[in-house]
């Protein structure tokens, strides 16, 4: 389930700002209404004595029956001789008028709160309102600040990245905030590490790349050279010939290592047998095999079909296996055995061979392109086992390699079932 912890932090910022300013607001309504001369009553009391005059007693009597009147303020009307008609008694008067009604009986209104009724009514107070208003700026503010600041430093950073500086970090500035906000420079941080690891390996690769290409290349020359001081000697025709070829191969391995590596086969992918494609690719090997007396045996499942691309999947378990065939003994047996785990959704291939096998600290290297597993003399440039795992990782597989029972080099390539 994916963490918000900022949106609950947000939710309950804008939630207690909108509290605090009703409560404030509501409170100081209440303290409005509590005080001694309040608006209510004058409409009260403005009302009470235009009945009398106008109606007469009956009429008033009535109306102060009938009117809502609040729990701490008394008012009552009495005759002239203090006996109260009507309301409540009032043991305290401070306001008190006296008054003839229409028939000319005298009447007093009292009441327990002092009241003008010679004013105009006192407009409610802007206090309220004021309060509101700055309490939620205030925390407008604090939560701008709050988002603002960090997603400031992210631009700053990535900014950074973009002029190269890879070694910028984010997150340590945050201290000890956790929500997303830290989640995103976590994914900043680890991608300006990514980009800063890729950067390297592509110069790294490409100073790989210029060492492998300037070894044919001495030798083509010295053999031009020798081939014009000695036009008759007609054998380093086959020496350039050799070297062009190896060239050859080279680039066109490279080409298929930076296809494999800019996912650029996703569009060609199809549905395809993996057994079956293993069967052509054992058969070319034993070929191979046989030139120096070794045997390619293969044990399968029966079929195990999948959607992926049938070039870079050749290429892959062809490299796998041929370098399997290069290093076994002489007269030794290379056995590959492909099995369904996982409830039939994966296919394992396991590729043993028999030869010196690989330093066990050197396990992981020997997918490293231009990395011969500390065999610097061998043909092949080191790159095909790079392009194995590459070409297995763009179809969500994984290949593994660990030091056989009984020797030799045994590669275990994991494939899972796309549809």
């Amino acid at each position: 389930m994916m963490r918000r912890r900022l949106f609950w932090k947000l939710f309950l910022a804008f939630w207690l700002a909108n509290c605090l300013t009703f409560l404030v607001g509501a409170g100081a309504f209440m303290l409005d209404e509590l005080r001694g001369d309040t608006p209510g009553l004058r409409s009260l009391l403005t009302t009470e004595l235009n009945l009398l005059h106008r109606y007469g007693e009956q009429a008033g009597r009535q109306f102060l029956q009938v009117s809502p009147q609040p729990a701490d303020v008394q008012v009552g009307l009495y005759d002239g001789t203090g006996h109260l008609l009507a309301g409540r008694a009032v043991p305290a008067p401070r306001f008190e008028q006296a008054l003839l009604d229409q028939r000319g009986q005298a009447l007093v209104l009292r009441a327990s709160v002092a009241a003008d009724l010679g004013e105009a009514p006192r407009p409610r107070g802007m206090g309220p309102l004021v309060t509101g208003t700055l309490m939620s700026a205030l925390f407008a503010m604090l939560c701008s600040l709050y988002l603002t600041r960090p997603l400031a430093w992210l631009r700053a950073a990535m900014g950074q990245v973009a002029q190269g500086r890879f070694d910028v970090r984010v997150k340590p500035r945050l201290g000890k905030r956790r929500d997303e906000i830290v989640d995103l420079a976590e994914d900043c941080d680890r991608m300006a590490g990514q980009l800063k690891a890729l950067v390297e390996a592509q110069q790294q690769l490409l100073h790989d790349i210029s060492h492998e290409l300037r070894s044919p290349l001495t030798r083509l020359h010295a053999a031009i050279g020798l081939l014009r001081q000695q036009p008759e000697r007609q054998e380093m025709l086959g020496r350039i010939e050799r070297e062009s070829r190896r060239m050859d191969d080279l680039i066109e391995q490279l080409l298929t290592l930076a296809r494999v590596q800019s996912q650029q086969g996703e569009g060609d992918c199809a549905q395809l047998d993996v057994v079956e494609l293993l069967a052509h690719i054992v058969e070319d090997a034993r070929f191979e095999a046989s030139m120096k007396r070794c045997k390619v045996s293969l044990q399968a499942a029966a079929t195990f079909v999948t959607r992926g691309h049938e070039e870079l999947l050749y290429r892959a378990f062809e490299n796998v296996i041929r370098n399997a065939v290069r290093y076994t003994a002489a007269g030794t047996e290379v056995r590959i055995e492909a099995s369904l785990v996982g409830a039939g959704d994966w296919l394992q291939v396991g590729i043993v061979d028999q030869g010196p096998g690989v330093d066990p600290a050197r396990l992981q290297s020997i997918f490293e392109p231009f990395d011969r597993g500390g065999d610097s003399g061998g043909d092949g440039f080191g790159l095909g086992l790079a392009i194995a795992q590459r070409a297995i990782g763009l179809h969500q597989g994984r290949i593994t390699a660990q030091t056989g029972e009984a020797g030799g080099l045994s590669i275990t390539i994991l494939l899972p079932r796309l549809v």
